[in-house]
């Protein structure tokens, strides 16, 4: 006698047929009904005539071996403390489901799958992507923009992976918000390794860890394009903010162009190749996010940093790091060294150096006892 499979262990077995699983379990679920409907006709071979002419595929739906291996994968999970979403439980991410690709029909995760569908009070989430090999001005970048994002209450999704990632959590962490990190392995496999402490800051900030990998799948090269659709599709935008010619990070934002979501990029200096891509992007459309309120003004966030009249940030673009951020902050109101340094995250003696180029090339003035503002006129360009 087969083992009788739950409902979440039905749709794990379903989802073990790879990329066809989502395809096969709508098709399914239209002509048998609901899951214990369609594994009792599969298990006694009653499979629906559209299959047959798939001779893989109608092996597999007709295989007890997977059906067990679907039962054991479940027990496993449960056994280590990891929980399971599927497609039928209304705790499934919302934003999940609305894309025009197939998504995951099971979900293994541990902290708050909660954290998935975007802040508690915003209901908001963004994607926050970029290069493994950052530069120094995208390591600040990814971690400034997802503090502030954070701050306002709305969910930081990203891949844990090294570089920009990392910094985009490690942010959110740090204002205390709420993250969520989409592995290319299994949800108990940690990777890099040396994001361990990371990865157990996630989950006990109220975050969330997730793949739609079981338990105990390493890391492998396919499954990283897998894993950033499902960024995308839990975000309601996502921001690159460094991408080589040929980089996970434009995948990404791909899929968030094919599901609708709002795409931002970070401009760079033209002569860094790891800002090949997210120049590329802006070139084919993408927001242009010179600083936090470009975002927060497409998301219908309001920015109480921000004067009632916006600076304009066009003048900046171009500027190497730090002199690109010290400008912004210094626009936005940050008149001392230490708000500066608030407002970016950069290192006092990098500020200094900052300011002392901004105001040879005439884009800020010392107003004396250590307070500085933009040059007369320039807050007044482009409105």
């Amino acid at each position: 006698m087969p083992r009788e499979l739950s409902d979440k262990a039905f749709m794990v077995w379903i989802s073990l047929l790879g990329s066809s699983g989502y395809n096969v379990y709508k098709a399914l679920y239209e002509e048998l009904g609901d899951p214990q409907g369609i594994y009792a006709a599969c298990a006694a071979g009653k499979i629906p005539d559209r299959f047959r002419g798939n001779p893989l595929l109608l092996k597999d739906l007709g295989d007890a071996a997977l059906r067990e291996k679907a039962a054991d994968i479940c027990r496993a999970a449960y056994e280590a403390g990891m929980g399971i979403v599927t497609l039928e439980d209304p705790e499934y991410p919302e934003k999940l489901k609305n894309t025009p690709y197939p998504c995951p029909l099971a979900l293994y995760y541990y902290g708050d799958i909660g954290a998935c569908s975007g802040g508690k009070e915003t209901g908001l989430s963004v994607g926050i992507v970029g290069s493994r090999h950052c530069s120094v001005s995208g390591e600040t970048n990814a971690r400034t923009y997802s503090y502030e994002l954070a701050k306002k209450g709305i969910t930081v999704i990203s891949g844990m992976a090294r570089g920009c990632d990392g910094w985009a959590h490690r942010g959110a962490i740090k204002a205390g918000g709420t993250t969520a990190a989409v592995l290319a392995s299994g949800a108990d496999v940690i990777y890099p390794p040396e994001h361990k402490k990371l990865y157990g800051e996630i989950i006990a900030r109220g975050g969330c860890v997730l793949s739609e990998s079981p338990p105990g799948t390493r890391p492998l090269k396919q499954l990283f394009p897998a894993r950033n659709r499902i960024i995308a599709g839990l975000s309601d935008a996502v921001i690159v903010i460094e991408a080589a010619k040929k980089s996970g990070a434009l995948i990404t934002a791909d899929r968030a162009i094919e599901a609708d979501r709002i795409v931002f990029a970070l401009p760079g200096d033209v002569r860094n190749p790891m800002a090949y891509g997210s120049n590329e992007l802006i070139r084919q459309g993408a927001i242009c996010a010179t600083d936090i309120g470009v975002i927060l003004d497409e998301l219908g966030v309001e920015d109480v940093k921000r004067e009632a009249k916006k600076p304009w940030n066009g003048y900046a673009i171009g500027l190497p790091f730090p002199e690109s951020s010290v400008v912004n902050a210094v626009i936005h109101g940050a008149g001392t060294i230490d708000e500066i340094e608030a407002a970016t995250h950069i290192g006092i003696g990098q500020i200094g150096s900052a300011l002392t180029m901004l105001e040879l090339r005439g884009l800020i003035k010392s107003n004396g006892f250590g307070t500085y503002s933009p040059v007369t006129g320039y807050e007044d360009r482009g409105n």
